[in-house]
């Protein structure tokens, strides 16, 4: 899954008010527990009450934990994103001590899977509403209002009805509204029972793609400090069978010097923000192989690895295609393999980015097993 980026604008509502702030019911309840999940699933007879309402399921999960991806990943669990990544112990205290991390899962009548929102909640700066959050998310856009009844339910108000549309759309207001995606006018207003912290973590995980159902995450089945070689040789066979694939092996590794200049440079603790790897390519054109390292950022399921030349902008390398056509993406596979590729660019060669210089065709994915150090030693 790759993600759309803007400039996050939410601002930090009455963060300073300290009394406010510490005067939610719903803020003590965190501070006490530190994640809580409320949800309700409804039934006919409420829809024959409320007929505008498209929502049939909601699950919201709140989380003091500082690290701010463990709840904007679908699920810490399955997510190649480490959940302790994002601690900043330096802000341990302040506007961050007080923020409440927010991200829920709604499902329409008839939908499939869940839809995802996410982001964070403080106090308003109104004294007389001091029982609420106001929860915004990137984008300068507004989830709604946050806080506990006297029932102990979660009352989740004032919720956007573009809360699923693309921030950067250019339709008019009235043509957002007429999405399918858009809320029905009785979406405005929840009311969400207490739930464990589990229910909410199984509903999250109906978002996850099919490969993020294949084991643990590359985060943990690889170890920061321990060093791997994945790859395959192609047979004649295969390759018979595949005239348009060039690539006839392939390796995916990170060895011990690797690890060294990771850890003189910090990155080990971050694991595996940073991590670099190294791949080799020998096409049916080269006869040898092609080496190129890689720097891996974690997005949700799967790595994105941009290669050094192309970071450094060197070996022709545009800023505008670079970023693109220098990217290969790591995932999880089947038992302990590997899948490797870019379906859009294929694998760029010799630190190029030109088009000339690009595995092509059949050559856009690669299933890699687990092979001997010493296979990558070459």
């Amino acid at each position: 899954m790759r993600f759309k980026f803007c400039l996050i604008l939410l601002a930090v509502i009455g963060i300073g008010d300290a009394a406010v702030a510490s005067d939610t019911k719903l803020q003590a309840l965190l501070d006490a527990r530190q994640k809580l999940c409320f949800a309700r699933v409804y039934d006919r007879a409420h829809f024959a009450a409320h007929p505008k309402q498209k929502i049939d399921r909601m699950f919201v999960a709140l989380s003091r934990d500082k690290a701010s991806a463990y709840w904007t990943t679908a699920s810490a669990a399955n997510s190649e994103i480490n959940p302790k990544g994002n601690d900043d112990p330096e802000n341990a205290e302040g506007s961050a001590q007080r923020q409440v991390n927010i991200a829920g899962f709604a499902s329409f009548r008839g939908g499939q899977r869940p839809e995802i929102f996410s982001g964070w909640c403080n106090s308003f700066s109104d004294p007389k509403l001091k029982r609420e959050l106001l929860c915004g998310m990137e984008c300068d856009r507004q989830i709604g209002s946050v806080s506990l009844d006297d029932a102990g339910r979660l009352a989740v108000d004032n919720v956007e009805r573009v809360l699923f549309l693309d921030p950067g759309d250019e339709d008019s207001p009235a043509q957002m509204l007429a999405s399918k995606r858009a809320l029905g006018e009785d979406d405005r207003n929840f009311r969400l029972e207490p739930r464990p912290i589990e229910d909410c973590i199984a509903e999250a995980n109906k978002t996850n793609p099919g490969w993020a159902q294949q084991g643990p995450p590359l985060r943990e089945r690889l170890k920061a400090d321990a060093p791997f070689c994945f790859g395959r040789d192609y047979s004649a066979a295969h390759l018979a069978s595949h005239p348009d694939q060039e690539t006839l092996s392939i390796r995916v590794a990170r060895d011990v010097q690797i690890i060294s200049a990771d850890r003189a440079k910090g990155k080990l603790g971050g694991w595996p923000d940073g991590a670099t790897v190294s791949v080799s390519v020998t096409t049916r054109k080269t006869g040898r192989p092609t080496t190129l390292r890689y720097v891996c950022s974690p997005e949700e399921f799967q790595w994105t690895c941009t290669a050094r030349p192309c970071m450094e902008q060197d070996g022709g390398c545009s800023k505008k295609e670079g970023e693109a056509d220098c990217e290969i993406f790591l995932r999880r596979g089947p038992k302990d393999s590997m899948m490797l590729g870019n379906p859009r660019a294929g694998l760029p060669l010799e630190g190029v980015c030109g088009r000339g210089t690009k595995t092509i065709s059949d050559d856009k994915s690669y299933r890699l097993e687990p092979l001997p150090l010493s296979a990558c030693a070459r």
